[in-house]
Parts: C-alpha cells; structure tokens; sequence
C-alpha cells in the first residue's frame, strides 16, 4: 500500500499548499480530491469534536511549542474519544501505528485498526495514502493540518474531517499525532473491502 514515490508527491503538495496539484492524481481514479488547510481556526471547524481537540491543543503548548505526549489525557479529551486517533511515528515517518483507533471511527470504517500499521493495510484508494502524506507533512511543519475528503462508497459516511495535531517527546521531536476524525452524514455502504 505505501507508494513512497506517490506519498512524496503528495507531501510536496500539502507542505506547498496547493490542492490543485492532488486533482490529477484522484480524478484519473475517479475520487474527489481532498481538500485540507493549515493552522485553521476555531470558528471554521464546524465538527465538535474538533474543536475539543484542538482547544486542549492549543492550551498544552508551551511558549508556542508542541505539546508533550505525556500530556494527553483521556479525562479532558473524553468528548472527542469515539473520534480520536492516536498514531506513533515509526521509520522516520514512513509508516504510522494505530495506537487509538476510536470507536465511532470505526463503527463507520467497518473496521478497528488499532495496534495494526499504516502499512498494514489492505487498501487500493488513494486516500490512505493521502492521509500518510498529511502525516509526513506535519512532521515537517510541525502545525495543525485539517483535511476533508470523500471516502470509496464502502464507507458509512459521506465525508471524513480530520484534525492532525502533532505531539512531541521530551527532546521536542514529533513522535506521535493526536487526529480527530469525524465522520459526515451516515449513508449505507456498498459491499466490498473497509476503507477510510
């Protein structure tokens, strides 16, 4: 599933911020391209959960820097839980592991990922390698990243929004990733392979 030279491709297109350079790429299979947006504020985030997320993220940073991983706690997070994902950052950011895969999350994924690696999964949209590229950018520019996209028709909702926050170790390298992800509308999906 990891295209290195595709996720690159990506990357460089979200560390520029240009959307228009993903269009080819989805329309030639038929997807919606995705849209995402830098350091977004409050106010555009229209999904609560989020914005749960991404108000205790701004009140852990410390003199403008990245929250700890050792900050995160469930009690102050517990109304975005069933959105939240918690992803570590393996081979330099090559690969992801699921260490939270929430349970609303997967209710509408048909599918729990957690403990399982980006990796791992047994996927053929271009949308989880969309989601890797996302990752590698905030390690890069170390910043909350928003993204939207349509999921394949086997997917329970219409949209996906997520949230990427980035946490870092004690030494301030990002070694993991706080990310909401909210599902849109509730739609039934067509049969075939779990994808999100």
């Amino acid at each position: 599933m990891t295209d290195r030279a595709l996720i690159e491709t990506f990357t460089r297109a979200v560390l520029a911020d240009e959307p228009s350079a993903l269009i080819p790429h989805f329309f030639a299979h038929d997807i919606a391209p995705p849209i995402f947006r830098w350091n977004p504020q409050i106010g555009s985030l229209v999904e609560a959960p989020l914005k749960v997320l991404f108000r205790w993220w701004r009140e852990q940073r410390v003199a403008g820097g990245i929250p700890s991983v050792d900050a995160v706690d469930p009690l102050a997070l517990k109304e975005a839980l069933g959105y939240l994902m918690i992803l570590d950052v393996l081979e330099d950011g090559w690969d992801f592991r699921y260490r939270l895969y929430g349970s609303e999350i997967a209710q509408h994924a048909k599918r729990d990922y957690t403990g399982q690696r980006t990796s791992e999964l047994k996927v053929v949209s271009l949308i989880p390698t969309f989601y890797i590229a996302c990752y590698r950018a905030v390690l890069v520019r170390p910043e909350p990243l928003m993204t939207r996209n349509e999921p394949p028709t086997d997917v329970a909702t219409t949209t996906w929004t997520r949230l990427v926050l980035p946490l870092a170790d004690g030494s301030g390298r990002i070694v993991r990733f706080l990310v909401g992800n909210v599902p849109g509308t509730w739609r039934q999906p067509t049969k075939g392979e779990s994808r999100s």
